[in-house]
């Protein structure tokens, strides 16, 4: 009998109410919808942790991140312990060649995990010879390119045109590479991951692209809501007196950045139909994390609300899963490994850690799928745990042992902390707040609890930098990855940037308007100054 194939379809960033067939109609993805329709979607699907490092190690793995260390992104530190299995390693192991495609976010980059091939596509490089697409790009003649993915500073999460054509965007360049190494695969068994970076900002859009969400009907972000340990009404930093239209770009950008992403899902279904091995190929789609998109006031991920911490999810395997399914149980990232191993018939090492996730084939489940649990961040003022069911929410901050208790039925939003009103199901609130003690006594960070409590740790309001519009980590993420002078480096960011924003009608805000708060100016200008040279360039970033 052949093996079994698995193929993990991986986006970037991408929100749980972002696929068609799920029942959320403004979007276009034809073909996440065949892709569901022939197999199961997951509606109450979750990132065990909703940050682009830890999620992926915790799917790679199949363990949070006490096993493998990056309970948020860490760039600079590899993982925490290399004989951990994972996913690529246990298949190459027993016979399969594996392949990784697009970004895998690893530390370092090139650190294979068991992977036997990489092509990889990183959103921060250190040196061009590291990255296959940038490589790419050169041989193209596209190497004078210096924001591969869009640019991210300064105009993070504004709507931007792509500094090239679809052709050679990344986006395009991930199903490129898949399909060619498919062809040359000759039938034998398989594990890939592709991993696109969209729709991650910044959403660096190609002008073939431009105008497909103009005049849908799309959802109106959740009315802002935000409290301690966040700041409140009223910050520029979480745009909050942005104009509408200008909000709707933004949002009409990231739902174009997933219909992207579904076209060359589209063209990797395509080539396995063709070629005969669609069906001898368990497929999975899903996602690290979502994005706010402007809910409750809030851009990015890191935040136990739904539009963060929810995923699409969607199995094909017709052997196993059927078509046409939708399960509304929790499922999590954690639930990957032990599902793969189990329809290729692979066991897993024994370590010293046993899987909290299981195989979504299993009839008689022994995890408890009533209840999810998600958290993240290292032991510290920015760490939170977040347990629920299928009905209420609870949600505890490390940051002076803040609490959130939301009913779900009646108020999907988050928008209501009952613990406020006094008014809530005491033992639910118990039963929930136990089951998220007993996790991070398992698996949060160590000392997190204490004689089976909570520990506090005396934080303060965060600054609208950490969850807003305009983080100043972005402008950081200056690239210095290739030979340019400082002087050619300095030019030649100025020039994307303004190409990036010379769409008036995609952003609906020009470039020296997009933030000219004071404070950060001068932290833009001064990474500026370190990074290159460019002559009068603040008057055309700034007012």
């Amino acid at each position: 009998m052949k093996r079994p194939n698995v193929l993990i379809l991986f986006s970037d960033q991408q929100r749980f109410d972002t696929v068609n067939a799920a029942g959320f109609h403004h979007m276009l993805t034809p073909n996440l919808d065949r892709l569901a329709n022939s197999g199961c979607i997951y509606m109450n699907a979750h990132s065990s942790n909703p940050v682009c490092m830890p999620a992926r190690h915790d799917m790679l793995t199949g363990l949070p991140a006490r096993a493998h260390g990056y309970y948020g992104n860490n760039h600079k530190n590899p993982i925490k312990d290399y004989g951990i299995p994972t996913l690529p390693r246990i298949f190459s192991e027993n016979g399969y060649r594996t392949v990784a495609v697009g970004k895998m976010h690893f530390s370092p980059p090139r650190m294979h995990h068991g992977f036997s091939e990489m092509f990889l596509m990183e959103e921060i490089l250190a040196v061009r010879q590291d990255d296959q697409y940038a490589c790419y790009l050169e041989q193209e003649g596209l190497g004078h390119i210096q924001n591969l993915h869009g640019v991210r500073p300064h105009i993070y999460h504004i709507p931007q045109n792509a500094q090239t054509d679809e052709k050679h965007h990344g986006t395009t360049w991930v199903a490129d590479k898949a399909i060619d190494w498919l062809k040359t695969n000759n039938g034998h068994p398989f594990f890939m991951m592709c991993g696109w970076i969209q729709p991650h900002p910044p959403w660096n859009i190609p002008t073939e692209f431009d105008g497909i969400y103009s005049g849908k009907d799309i959802p109106e972000p959740i009315p802002m809501s935000r409290d301690y340990p966040d700041t409140k009404e009223g910050s520029v930093w979480h745009g909050d007196h942005d104009s509408q239209i200008h909000k709707r770009k933004i949002r009409e950008s990231y739902y174009t950045a997933v219909t992207m992403v579904d076209k060359h899902v589209g063209r990797i279904l395509d080539y396995l139909e063709e070629s005969n091995q669609l069906d001898n190929t368990l497929i999975i789609f899903t996602s690290d994390h979502g994005e706010m998109l402007q809910d409750k006031g809030y851009y990015s991920k890191e935040l136990p609300y739904e539009g963060a911490v929810r995923i699409p999810f969607i199995v094909r395997y017709p052997e196993k899963f059927g078509s046409g399914k939708i399960c509304n149980s929790f499922v999590d990232l954690l639930d990957v490994m032990p599902t793969c191993l189990d329809v290729c018939g692979l066991k897993y090492k024994d370590t010293k850690y046993e899987l909290p996730g299981e195989s979504l084939c299993t009839v008689a489940s022994c995890k408890d799928r009533r209840c999810q649990v998600s958290s993240t961040g290292f032991l510290g003022e920015r760490r939170w745990v977040m347990s629920r069911n299928d009905r209420y929410k609870y949600v505890y901050y490390y940051n002076q042992g803040t609490e959130e208790f939301y009913d779900m039925k009646k108020d999907p939003g988050e928008i209501v902390n009952l613990l406020k009103t006094g008014e809530y199901p005491y033992e639910v609130y118990k039963e929930l707040q136990t089951r998220a003690i007993e996790y991070e006594k398992e698996w949060g960070p160590e000392g997190a609890v204490q004689n089976d409590e909570f520990i506090k740790i005396d934080g303060k309001q965060f600054h609208g930098s950490v969850c807003g519009k305009f983080h100043y980590w972005s402008n950081s993420q200056m690239q210095y990855y290739d030979e340019r002078t400082e002087e050619e480096r300095g030019h030649r960011l100025i020039e994307e940037m303004e190409h990036a924003l010379s769409n008036f009608e995609k952003s609906k805000v020009s470039l020296n308007e997009v933030f000219n708060d004071e404070a950060w100016k001068k932290d833009f200008i001064n990474k500026f100054h370190e990074f290159g040279v460019c002559e009068g360039f603040e008057k055309k970033i700034f007012k």
